[in-house]
């Protein structure tokens, strides 16, 4: 597993696979953006032409050993100013225009504005590009040039910022999402009572319990795994997880979810996903 902190969309993660697939030695790949973990399956002789490949698209690859200590520090927060500077400047463009400014007056304004905020845009297209990737980020630098080489400078500085604006908006609500997903795996139990090879019931670690496992659950506990209901019934409180005010009744063959609460009833049920 390799962590990658400047990947949280789809875009990174074409990018990125764009630009691996064609090493020497990668045999999968599979994404997370949520965590912004990619896991490649690879030769033993390809791990550092995989990360020199992620190095030449401009991320920051950390091997999983390193993944803990970056968790355990909170994201430093980008400034929002240098957006604020670039809305005042791209809509004073708009005027400079509207009351027909010398040419030069909206121009400048428009270039500041595209300065203060599309800088990262243009490095992350020019990248793209580079890489034979036509994604957002080459499109708007593209969009954004072809505007001002046809003399439109306060468009290009409205949709440069725009853009920005989007981008930011997007990547605070996956900020909200990671830190609720994070949330919600606390809940879960670190341990269940598991059925061993004997038959008899043994509390273990939910770490270790694999798919297939039976897992015993008491009334009042939470439960640690998802599964199907093999045998018993109960009413589990499900409300962390799909937010519903009531609870919901659980016969044989329904599922149930890590972290939702038995409320009545004991059942058994047989691990679906591991932990």
């Amino acid at each position: 597993p390799i962590r990658i902190m400047q990947m949280d969309c789809p875009t990174e993660e074409a990018l990125i696979r764009s630009a691996l697939s064609g090493v020497p030695g990668v045999l999968a790949m599979e994404f997370n953006l949520l965590q912004r973990i990619l896991t490649v399956r690879h030769d033993a002789t390809a791990l550092d032409s995989v990360l020199s490949g992620i190095r030449q698209l401009g991320f920051t690859p950390e091997l999983a050993e390193d993944a803990p200590a970056k968790d355990a520090r909170p994201e430093p927060a980008t400034a929002w100013w240098p957006l604020a500077l670039a809305g005042v400047l791209a809509l004073a463009s708009e005027v400079a225009h509207a009351l027909e400014w010398p040419i030069w007056a909206a121009a400048g304004l428009a270039l500041l504005a595209v300065f203060s905020c599309g800088t990262s845009t243009y490095r992350k297209g020019w990248v793209a590009l580079r890489h034979g990737n036509l994604n957002i980020n080459a499109l708007m630098s593209i969009a954004v040039s072809g505007a001002f080489l046809i003399g439109q400078w306060p468009e290009a500085a409205m949709v440069m910022v725009l853009f920005t604006l989007a981008e930011r908006i997007e990547a605070r609500s996956l900020d909200h999402a990671r830190q609720a997903i994070k949330e919600l795996l606390q809940l879960a139990p670190e341990n269940a009572t598991v059925q061993q090879t004997d038959g008899s019931w043994r509390s273990m670690a939910a770490t270790a319990v694999t798919t297939g496992a039976l897992v015993r659950v008491a009334p009042g506990e939470r439960i640690a795994l998802d599964g199907i209901i093999l045998t018993g019934q109960s009413t589990v409180n499900q409300a962390p997880i799909t937010g519903e005010s009531l609870p919901v009744d659980k016969k044989p063959g329904d599922r149930v979810f890590a972290g939702t609460i038995n409320v009545f009833g004991a059942f058994d049920f047989t691990v679906s996903a591991a932990a």
